[in-house]
């Protein structure tokens, strides 16, 4: 048999939660009036503890935890609002609502001024007011602590990185300045800090994003731990942190504070299952000898931080007058390549590579070089660098290496050399570079293995390089690794990688004609390359002897100076293929030629002249 339906009003005070009320209120009777009225109260249960004394009620509300608090604004022990001031200062986190008998309209705006969130006359509330002045008490208070803590939730993000919680750069910057304010009025010197991360990129590419932000959080942690409260730290922006330091007392000791935060930084990471090792280039900044406003202390301590970098990184450099000069050279380098790049002030040179035994052009490296209007012609090595780190470096490089496809292309004697473009790794980290690349091939024609990209072993080895190397190396795209030795030459990384070709830095190539152990060195990259079926070019080949001994240890294809120069587009393909050509050296080939034996190369003397003519060809 069915139960019959509860009435609406009680159905919907069993969905309603019970309100816990403290009930403060001298007069028993009038307490026992109040359990009737709220007990009587529709659609809202009520649970009500009640105390006779204010003093009982605080000694509640610290034991116990109450929705609302009901108080008799006359209570004995209490004069006026005074119970109300004790209660509030009590129960600052709970909604109050007084009783009284005055029908005191002054009385209730001085109440609810002090506190109060609504007054009620005894006897002229009804039961049905009552509950819902409690009711919207509760639900105004909770409305307002919302709100509050919204507005305190986005003050914090307006003002710390939500990151690392640590202060944003507007924050620093306010931070900063109160810190300089009061260094001013106490004659004290400041420090500032600029750090930024060396090592970071590469955890990130190789770990993850995810990694890639534990670490961060890491680093902001021991500058907090290393540093007092009252010194300001922040993140920048990215790998940036800066640090505020008060009462450093002169340049040594605040070099030393640098020091202190580079050696904490450095010290190894466990992070996503790994170990991780970064270190951090740190500039240097002082007021008021270099500065007396926020903005410049923090500017020059980061021009500080970029003398650390180009200084070879994990170091600490001071400010000095001179790196204002460097850095406003740099801004305008900076702004100058940017219009280089739009008005088309950037000219391609290519420098021949030749395969000297089968005495025939093999391929062309593509140089950029920037027409300045007041430098004349730039070389790559000052200008590529300020690409890749102003971000200019993708486009850029698609330009230079659409314009050598084409170029390449309409090269009508020399139908089948290959092209060689380097590629940095901002490039290699757009997700659609392949496509691009692919793009770039069908729009100018150039068969896909007359192309090749050359990279650098630090490059290749990224996650993101190794996904978009395998793509483009299926396509018919040839991979080469340039410079290879100076970076992190590593067999297994050879054998992982789709590479064609590698290409043996000028450094070795100068070094073995002056030293056995560099003869050595060079021996081993060659007949390595071999051993992976790779095709070796050495670069920078620039004397006769430095030719003589490659073409001793079987590496027949060469690049530099004394072969040919680089050369302008518009007269590369007359240049490389005229009667007269650089390349065409007089020089007498025996039928084959024998690499020099690893016995032969340690027997060898300093001296490279003193070689017999058994040892290696001879040039005439």
């Amino acid at each position: 048999m069915n139960q019959p339906e509860p009435p609406a009003d009680r159905r919907a005070a069993e969905r309603e939660p019970t309100l816990s009320v403290l009930l403060v209120e001298a007069d028993q009777l009038a307490a026992e009036r109040l359990f009737e009225v709220l007990g009587a109260a529709p659609a809202q249960r009520f649970e009500i503890t009640h105390v006779q004394r204010i003093e009982e009620g605080l000694q509640k509300l610290h034991a116990a935890r109450f929705d609302v608090l009901l108080l008799d604004l006359a209570i004995e022990e209490s004069v006026g609002l005074e119970s109300l001031h004790r209660a509030r200062v009590a129960a600052d986190t709970l909604p109050i609502v007084m009783l009284t008998y005055q029908g005191d309209a002054d009385l209730a705006l001085r109440a609810t001024r002090a506190g109060a969130h609504d007054v009620l006359i005894k006897g002229e509330s009804t039961p049905a007011l009552i509950a819902r002045s409690l009711v919207h008490a509760v639900e105004r208070y909770r409305m307002m602590a919302e709100l509050r803590e919204a507005k305190q939730r986005h003050w914090f993000l307006a003002n710390h990185d939500p990151l690392t919680a640590l202060k944003n750069r507007t924050a620093l910057l306010e931070s900063a300045r109160t810190a300089l304010a009061r260094a001013q009025r106490h004659g004290e010197q400041l420090a500032v800090f600029f750090l930024d991360l060396d090592g970071f990129k590469p955890v990130n590419d190789n770990l993850g994003h995810a990694t890639g932000d534990e670490l961060l959080i890491d680093v902001a942690k021991r500058l907090q731990r290393i540093r007092p409260k009252r010194d300001v730290v922040a993140r920048f922006g990215g790998d940036e942190f800066v640090v505020v330091a008060m009462g450093v007392t002169d340049r040594e000791a605040a070099i030393r504070l640098a020091e202190a935060l580079r050696d904490e930084i450095e010290r190894p990471y466990h992070v996503g299952g790994a170990e991780c090792f970064i270190s951090a280039s740190v500039g240097v900044a002082l007021f008021p000898e270099d500065g007396t406003d926020a903005d410049e202390l923090i500017r020059r301590a980061d021009t500080a931080m970029y003398a650390a970098k180009d200084s070879g990184r994990n170091a600490v450099r001071s400010f000095e007058n001179a790196m204002d000069e460097e850095t406003h050279e740099r801004f305008e380098l900076v702004n100058g390549l940017r219009e280089a790049i739009r008005a088309g002030d950037l000219v391609l040179e290519f420098q021949p590579q030749i395969d000297v035994v089968q005495e025939r052009i093999v391929g062309a490296e593509t140089l950029v070089r920037w027409q300045h209007v007041t430098r004349g012609l730039v070389a790559p090595n000052e200008f590529i660098g300020l690409a890749e780190d102003t971000g200019m470096m993708v486009g850029l490089g698609e330009w230079i290496l659409r314009s050598a496809c084409i170029i390449a292309s309409g090269w009508t004697s020399l139908p089948d050399i290959r092209v060689a473009v380097n590629i940095s790794g901002r490039q290699l980290e757009q997700r659609d570079f392949p496509s691009r690349v692919r793009g770039i091939l069908d729009e100018s024609g150039l068969a896909p293995g007359r192309l090749e990209l050359e990279l650098t072993e630090s490059v290749a080895a990224q996650d993101s390089a190794m996904r978009a190397l395998a793509e483009l190396h299926e396509a018919g795209i040839r991979v080469a690794i340039d410079d290879f030795g100076t970076g992190y030459s590593s067999l297994a990384l050879l054998k992982q990688l789709p590479a064609d070709l590698l290409k043996i830095d000028q450094s070795f190539v100068h070094d073995a004609v002056s030293r056995n152990s560099g003869a050595v060195i060079l021996d081993a990259i060659v007949r390595m390359a071999r051993g992976l079926d790779l095709e070796v070019v050495a670069e920078g080949v620039e004397t006769l002897e430095e030719m003589d001994l490659l073409l001793g240890l079987g590496c027949h294809q060469l690049q530099g100076y004394l072969l040919g120069k680089p050369t302008p587009k518009s007269d590369f393909e007359s240049a490389v293929t005229a009667p007269d050509a650089t390349w065409r050296l007089p020089i007498e080939r025996p039928e084959a030629w024998s690499p020099l034996s690893r016995e032969e190369l340690l027997a060898k003397p300093s001296e490279p002249e003193i070689l017999g003519d058994d040892a290696l060809p001879v040039l005439k």
